[in-house]
């Protein structure tokens, strides 16, 4: 299977309603969606997510707001400049 025909999808909770306090759940988010990948066996660091699309779900808990964060990777990626110049 391809790293195109991979889709990660975490859940974090965070214990506000208030969108300035969510950063935290989304951060681990983000990370958890890189922990995932590598658990796949995908060669895959933070940086990778630059130019990705994440998707982000937002559902009401009683006491706060559940965080879904979902990854699609693309099939291929240009060279960014400093791979560019390594070649």
């Amino acid at each position: 299977m391809g790293i195109a025909e991979k889709k990660f999808s975490v859940t974090e909770e965070s214990d506000s309603k208030h969108p300035q306090d969510w950063g935290r759940a989304m951060a681990m988010a983000i990370s958890r969606l890189v922990e995932l990948a590598h658990e796949a066996g995908d060669v895959v660091e933070d940086e990778n997510l630059y130019g990705e699309d994440l998707h982000l779900y937002l559902a009401e808990t009683d006491e706060g707001t559940n965080i879904t964060m979902s990854w699609t990777p693309k099939a291929s990626k240009s060279p960014g400049p400093a791979e560019q110049e390594q070649e």
